[in-house]
């Protein structure tokens, strides 16, 4: 469990434990389109507890790859992490940038299981992550207009409905100073919509929790953040875990 490549706990615990129960629910999802929100399972401390501490090791391997391979911080001073569950990226990148701040928004539940874990991070790194309670579908977010130079929304799309991922870009827009970037990393297939087989299924698994979301492509976000404000033609998307997920960055 010490490799940085494992992904152990998420397999075992959140899709052994808990995707893997959801799905047989599935048929009843299709057809009459009912299934529990996210807000609504989280709020069991159980639940947020399993799925954030499973979910946090994958996470971390994740944010690593995107820092090492994908992504530069150079000049990033403030992040905003837009349901950064357990913090694990706002962990990876305060420990790549020095002084970087970061503000996590989350579920209560899941941000007194976050607690927990950002107690074992560098007292540095710990006195960089803040977390703040709030509901991301939220139309207000308690933060700052023109205040961060990132913000980020890691598998946050593929768990909302479809009609919050609008006002959740248009948040973001407001939260960035000019030049800013906003990153979402999701489960996404291809625009032409023939695959990849594992993204598609991956995002399927979150119908059940999840029954009016949008079936992510990056096109479907693009569109969604020129609504938001930000230029499409800036727009860039990346490869990130191969044939389930994708990066797409748009710029202020």
């Amino acid at each position: 469990s010490s490799s940085r490549h494992f992904y152990g706990d998420y397999l075992k615990f959140q899709i052994g434990r808990q995707f893997y129960q959801r799905m047989g629910a599935l048929p009843e999802v299709m057809t009459t389109g009912k299934a529990p929100s996210y807000a609504s399972w989280f709020s069991d401390p159980e639940v947020a507890q399993t799925y954030t501490q499973a979910q946090h090791n994958g996470s971390v391997a994740t944010a690593k790859y995107l820092v090492k391979k994908k992504l530069s911080l150079e000049g990033v001073k403030d992040m905003l992490d837009v349901g950064g569950g357990s913090g694990a990226f706002s962990y990876v990148f305060a420990g790549a940038v020095p002084g970087l701040k970061s503000t996590v928004l989350e579920l209560p539940e899941v941000c007194r299981t976050a607690e927990t874990i950002k107690a074992q991070q560098s007292e540095d790194v710990q006195s960089r992550v803040n977390f703040v309670e709030l509901d991301a579908t939220s139309p207000d977010w308690p933060v700052q207009d023109a205040a961060f130079d990132v913000v980020l929304m890691s598998y946050i799309s593929g768990s909302v409905p479809e009609a919050i991922i609008a006002d959740l870009y248009s948040n973001a827009y407001k939260a960035l100073r000019p030049g800013g970037r906003l990153l979402v990393h999701d489960f996404m297939v291809n625009d032409s919509l023939d695959g990849p087989a594992l993204g598609a299924l991956w995002g399927l698994q979150h119908v059940t929790v999840n029954a009016d979301g949008l079936g992510l492509c990056p096109k479907e976000i693009i569109d969604r953040f020129g609504k938001a404000g930000f230029d499409t033609s800036k727009c860039d998307t990346k490869e990130m875990i191969h044939g389930m997920t994708k990066l797409v960055v748009a710029q202020k």
